[in-house]
């Protein structure tokens, strides 16, 4: 039986054939790269579907830069003369709007390597910056630190190991830089400065030849080329981290040929590389959505309920705690009078842009139909609701919340299939009816006792003045509807909530 969205009217989003579009373009990639893995990263392009092109200098690249899909560039043999030609690219790729992507190989072992980084992260002009997670981290700290010490570098050659909180740090980057971040390592992170997706990296031997971190570089410039025909289905993050899996999967059916040993890997994975479809991409299902602590610090909730069933005057409320700094807002639109069918996807996809405009997190609450037919971040679903994995199975890669009010719930909750939990009435509360006795911030506490390892946030009740021991009992973050729906300036409202988190952390 064919599942029906009420909202599409009998349309369904067209089918996802991200290498078969990648490889019927067969991009041209601009690749400045490090003198070691010229050929490697030559050949793994020819092998995805991509044309490979190495340039070295100005002249050769203002012919090569207005045929090209993207430009890489990899500083892994660096030298003061290829930093000037680094920003000679930037500034003509930027001038003929071709992606740039940014492999900072060994920028977490040396200050020069660094400085040469920042330097062209401050172009403005890098689609992508893909790292390990030791590289990531240490731009991260540099460009977040106010202190030399604080940003120094600690490395041993160009290699990367796993660091802790690292889809945080990609996360935090992506929003830092205003472009996405991969972070590779033992488990690879993707983020948009939107959404965060986890992807396993494929086998640890692809660690031990030299080369398939810098042809990842390469790959991923190639598959800018395959993302506008998906863009209305996946947001960048999730396209890239369908990149990822690509990657790992080929490094993972390149080892069961040729066994642990690095001189075969090689040639087994380039043929990974050119034999892997769309087919065994997707049916693997290798991507896991995450939710980390800071998309949650201020999570506003609203609908035209909350508003006295004015529609501009929500879209106003929404834009201005958009710019005042909420991480996430969830489209709530419950209660007599309020929108449904034509009315309520109009509105959603209007909350939609905003929410985009400002890379905020955003859900629907109580509406899988919805969610999927504007293409929203994630959904919210309560105990009463669709069942979580009935959710999973519909949505996808996007975000699933669960209310969850009590141990009790808490354990009868397929929580394997939610990334996050709102936990609450914190306080009483009037803005939902049928809301459940305040439980207090105490049970926050407890259900971390009992089990409960997902981000979660507090709701109900909670203003400015109450807000703290929600935090301080555990929550990432608080629910807040009527402290900045009804404030008379939700942008400043939205202010006073982000600090009184940040001073709580």
């Amino acid at each position: 039986m064919t599942y029906e969205n009420q909202y599409m009217n009998g349309q369904t989003w067209p089918k996802l054939n991200i290498l078969e579009i990648l490889r019927q373009r067969n991009p041209l990639v601009i690749c400045i790269t490090n003198d070691v893995v010229r050929t490697f990263t030559a050949n793994g392009l020819l092998a995805i579907g991509a044309s490979p092109v190495m340039s070295e200098c100005s002249e050769d690249l203002k012919d090569l830069i207005v045929h090209a899909s993207a430009l890489l560039i990899n500083i892994g043999t660096l030298t003061p003369d290829k930093v000037s030609y680094y920003k000679e690219a930037i500034a003509l790729a930027k001038k003929h709007g071709v992606p740039i992507v940014l492999d900072p190989v060994g920028c977490h072992a040396g200050a020069y390597r660094l400085s040469v980084v920042l330097d062209l992260l401050k172009t403005g002009a890098i689609s992508l910056l893909r790292g390990n997670q030791s590289e990531t981290k240490a731009i991260y700290d540099a460009l977040s630190s106010d202190t030399k010490e604080a940003a120094s570098t600690l490395g041993k050659g160009v290699d990367g190991a796993q660091v802790a909180d690292s889809a945080v740090t990609a996360y935090r980057l992506a929003r830092l830089i205003n472009c996405p971040v991969v972070a590779t390592g033992e488990e690879d992170y993707v983020s948009d400065g939107t959404r965060v997706f986890a992807v396993p990296h494929g086998h640890p031997i692809m660690t031990a030849v030299t080369g398939t971190g810098c042809l990842l570089g390469a790959v991923l410039a190639a598959f800018f080329s395959a993302y506008y025909p998906c863009k209305n289905r996946l947001s960048i993050g999730e396209f890239l981290a369908y990149a990822l899996a690509y990657y790992g999967l080929a490094g993972e059916s390149a080892v069961q040929v040729s066994g642990i040993k690095p001189g075969s890997f090689s040639t087994a994975f380039m043929d990974a590389l050119y034999s892997l479809d769309d087919a065994v991409l997707k049916s693997e299902n290798r991507i896991r959505p995450l939710v980390v602590p800071d998309q949650l610090e201020v999570y506003f909730i609203s609908g035209t309920q909350d508003v006295e069933l004015n529609e501009n005057r929500l879209l106003s409320i929404v834009e201005d705690a958009c710019r005042g700094g909420v991480t996430c807002f969830q489209f709530r639109e419950k209660g007599a009078g309020t929108l449904v069918g034509q009315q309520k996807l109009e509105l959603a996809q209007q909350l939609k842009q905003i929410c985009a405009k400002y890379n905020v997190l955003y859900v629907i609450n109580d509406d899988v139909d919805l969610a999927m037919a504007v293409n929203a971040d994630g959904v919210h679903v309560g105990q009463e609701d669709m069942g979580l994995e009935e959710v999973r199975n519909l949505v996808g890669h996007k975000v699933v919340g669960i209310s969850i009010h009590s141990v009790e719930e808490l354990h009868k909750t397929d929580v394997i299939y939610a990334d996050c939990v709102g936990v609450g009435p914190m306080y009483a509360t009037s803005s939902k009816p049928d809301a459940q006795a305040p439980c207090g911030p105490n049970q926050i506490t407890e259900l971390q006792g009992a089990g409960l390892t997902l981000p979660c946030v507090g709701i109900g009740g909670i203003t400015l003045d109450n807000a703290k021991p929600v935090l301080q009992a555990g929550a990432c973050g608080v629910a807040i509807i009527s402290a900045i729906a009804h404030a008379d300036n939700p942008y400043e409202a939205v202010q006073q909530f982000k600090h009184l988190v940040d001073s709580t952390k």
